[in-house]
């Protein structure tokens, strides 16, 4: 009994003497980073490329657009007969020509229908001719008084009436052999089918969509725009536009604007045409792009990215001398220039060269010694971003 408390003693004393070893093991851990943040708070270093300049530049100011396609031509194609489709001859995705043939309807009933007009015209036109002669014999003898002024009369009549008989025949002839045309569904213009509505066999009736066929080669961007900057937007402005999938940005121009404005946002459509001989776009897709509103002449500028917002407050980290200061600016329009984006400085302390730091990083220790590390070597830069982020505050 004595042995087994001896050595539950012992047991707990080792416990206890590890407990006391990892703790202080930890506490060292803790104690030795705050001792590297707190050497190294007052140096920030940046890499070259970290680091910009304040420059003048003519801006090209834009709008930003988004929406989707749509096909400047496009038809929805009907029925305009009712019947069974015997024949369906297309599927989506297949190009079709201005009257090719789409689909047939059962054609039995309208062919003998045209051929009822046919004959009721056959026997309207004998009708007139009896009527006719008729006519010419009672002018004769009317002349020569062996008829009276009122059978002539009727005569007449009777001619005209034979006449508008033959009128209406035609009519009806003509009607019942465009019904037998139309059962037979033709493309109305070059395009490709986008929609298929039937298949062989299926009773369709008057006016039902049978296909939706688009023209491709022509498309148009449908896009909202803020009333507030519609004023600034004018046919013929170029648009550049990107889509997903598409390598390079497509170039467009405003050919149309909706002169009203949408219910719900209060936005106006804009329509902005795009050429599309590869057939590489398709009707739908969504696009983002800007529009080019004008331009700003030599103007004070830095990387759009390098501006921070605090409420209404703009700032932008410069380095003056060795040292990090955090200077108040004004700034203008945005705008385009060499491929970047970059925002117009129009008040503040901010000169034409002074370096300042080129992106967003976040909230950097005012007053840090700035130092610029040379990318050497992957070792050295690692070194710089945890100096940089040790000066945040």
């Amino acid at each position: 009994m004595q042995t087994t408390r001896k050595r539950l003693f012992i047991a707990a004393a080792v416990a206890v003497v590890i407990l006391a070893i990892a703790i202080g093991q930890a506490i060292r851990k803790r104690s030795a980073p705050a001792v590297a943040v707190d050497t190294a708070s007052s140096v920030v270093e940046f890499a070259p490329e970290d680091l910009t300049t304040v420059s003048r530049r003519t801006l090209s100011e834009t709008l930003p657009l988004t929406g989707s396609l749509r096909a400047v031509t496009q038809a929805a194609v009907k029925s305009k007969v009712a019947g069974s489709a015997l024949d369906v001859m297309v599927r989506e995705g297949d190009s079709v020509k201005t009257g090719q043939i789409l689909a047939k309807i059962d054609a039995r009933d309208y062919v003998a229908r045209a051929e009822q007009s046919r004959g009721q015209m056959a026997a309207m036109a004998g009708q007139l001719e009896i009527a006719r002669q008729t006519l010419e014999n009672n002018r004769v003898l009317v002349e020569k008084g062996f008829i009276s002024k009122n059978a002539f009369d009727t005569a007449q009549n009777q001619y005209a009436i034979a006449r508008a008989n033959l009128d209406a025949a035609r009519a009806a002839l003509a009607s019942s052999s465009l019904s037998l045309d139309d059962t037979v569904v033709r493309s109305p213009l070059d395009g490709q089918i986008a929609s298929r509505s039937v298949e062989p066999g299926e009773k369709v009736a008057v006016d039902t969509k049978l296909f939706d066929v688009v023209d491709l080669r022509t498309l148009e961007l449908e896009a909202p725009v803020p009333v507030g900057e519609i004023g600034r937007v004018r046919i013929g402005q170029p648009v550049q536009i990107a889509f997903d999938g598409i390598d390079t940005p497509v170039q467009g121009a405003i050919t149309r604007i909706n002169p009203a404005a949408q219910a719900g946002s209060r936005s106006i459509m804009v329509y902005v045409q795009v050429a599309n001989p590869s057939a590489t776009l398709r009707v739908g897709m969504f696009g983002t792009g800007t529009i080019s509103v004008g331009g700003r002449q030599n103007v004070l500028v830095v990387p759009a990215a390098a501006v921070r917002a605090d409420g209404t407050r703009r700032s932008v980290y410069a380095v003056i001398g060795d040292k990090l200061v955090e200077q108040t600016v004004q700034t203008g329009a945005t705008g385009d220039a060499d491929g970047a984006t970059w925002t117009e400085i129009v008040g503040g302390p901010l000169t034409a060269g002074q370096r300042i730091v080129k992106n967003n990083l976040g909230s950097l220790r005012i007053g840090s010694t700035v130092r610029v590390v040379q990318p050497a070597s992957a070792a050295v830069a690692t070194p710089g971003a945890s100096s940089a982020a040790s000066a945040a505050r």
